[in-house]
């Protein structure tokens, strides 16, 4: 087979963008989450590939839906792109602006003749109106790829896609030097050929990309879940560890000092036991919200078991620190809940060997608390 069969190719693309569609409709039966993103683009793969076998048809005598068709599912196909791909990236749709663009380029489609003498115009509509939902798609969610997955990512992605954009716009820019002779994408020559591959890098690109962003959010949101406490959504022993060597290993590079404080509510067992589980329950989930208010951005809090509590203060001196205690105790008892909590505070030491002896000195502190009387803090 000739390298530069346009035609042939023109299957091949068909059959790729069929390959991606099962891969999108594989995934959305397998994902809970980003699932009206990827039925998008589903429906995107799956259009284009509608669109590449009837460019494949194309022949005489000229039919509306092998010439026009082509573009309408096309064009169609970018449109649920752009928004499955927002709604991925959590931005709301600009729905209103995409039938603005789409109606009169639609309706220029359907009032055209398969003709040769209407395919300039034809072609250079389709190509310009893609690469506007291309630009505008790239502009919306550049901001919103650096956020969550990193400058690099986000290069990664508009680079490769603002130049499928700029080919989409030099393809039109030939049509434009060749008028009124159609450069139609089923006749067989090179640039035909570079058509066609663009499209099929373009789509891989696309597919593989996102894919690894959503491989990439799950992992991340496996973790945050597995980082976290289930009933009060606080993070748990295990991330508390982590948040704490950290700080520690900070408090040695930086010497700012470094607060720890343990919180344990108080007669905690007598809910459970009148009252029944979730109402215990709800008590730790009121609790922690109380905590969270007092606390600032770099703040940790998190719930290390039962009805106990670590908080981990980066660059707090120890009398903010008992001040801090002293809100928190008084936020939960004004809170009335049924009861009261006891703290205990520990500060770095110079000879401490490890973050380990800071919280075992805020548990000491604590149990003076509460041996003194409970609904106290104490320092250690």
């Amino acid at each position: 087979m000739n390298l530069l069969d346009v035609p042939a190719l023109l299957w091949v693309v068909c059959f790729q963008m069929g390959l991606y569609a099962l891969m999108w409709l594989l995934a959305l039966a397998l994902l809970k989450e980003s699932r009206w993103a990827v039925a998008h683009w589903v429906v995107f793969m799956a259009a284009l590939c509608v669109g590449f076998m009837l460019a494949a048809l194309r022949g005489e005598p000229r039919h509306w839906w092998a010439y026009n068709g082509t573009n309408v599912t096309i064009v169609a196909g970018f449109a649920l792109m752009r928004r499955g791909t927002e709604r991925f990236m959590g931005l709301p749709p600009r729905d209103r602006e995409q039938v603005l663009t789409l109606l009169p380029v639609m309706a220029l489609f359907v009032w055209l003749g398969p003709g040769r003498e209407d395919s300039p115009l034809r072609i250079v509509v389709a190509y310009l109106v893609q690469a506007w939902i291309m630009v505008r798609m790239l502009g919306r969610i550049r901001p919103a790829l650096v956020a969550e997955f990193g400058r690099a990512t986000m290069l990664g992605l508009v680079g490769p896609g603002a130049a499928v954009a700029l080919v989409l716009v030099l393809l039109a820019l030939r049509q434009g030097l060749t008028w009124p002779q159609p450069t139609e994408m089923q006749e067989t020559n090179t640039a035909n050929f570079a058509v066609t591959l663009t499209y099929l890098a373009g789509c891989a690109l696309f597919s593989f990309g996102f894919l690894t962003l959503v491989t990439q959010r799950l992992v991340v949101r496996l973790r945050e879940a597995s980082m976290r406490d289930p009933l009060t959504g606080l993070f748990n022993r295990r991330a508390m560890n982590e948040a704490l060597q950290r700080a520690w290993l900070r408090h040695r590079r930086t010497h700012e000092s470094l607060a720890a404080l343990v919180i344990d509510l108080d007669r905690f067992k007598r809910i459970n036991d009148s009252a029944g589980h979730a109402a215990g329950d709800a008590v730790l989930v009121r609790v922690a919200s109380v905590l969270q208010a007092q606390l600032r951005a770099e703040d940790v809090l998190g719930r290390a078991g039962g009805e106990e509590f670590w908080l981990v203060l980066p660059a707090t001196p120890l009398d903010h620190a008992l001040q801090l205690a002293e809100r928190l105790r008084s936020g939960v008892e004004a809170a009335a809940l049924g009861t009261t909590c006891s703290i205990g505070v520990a500060l770095a030491a110079p000879n401490d060997a490890d973050v380990g002896q800071i919280v075992a000195r805020a548990d000491a502190a604590l149990y003076r608390a509460k041996d003194a009387g409970r609904n106290r803090v104490e320092a250690g």
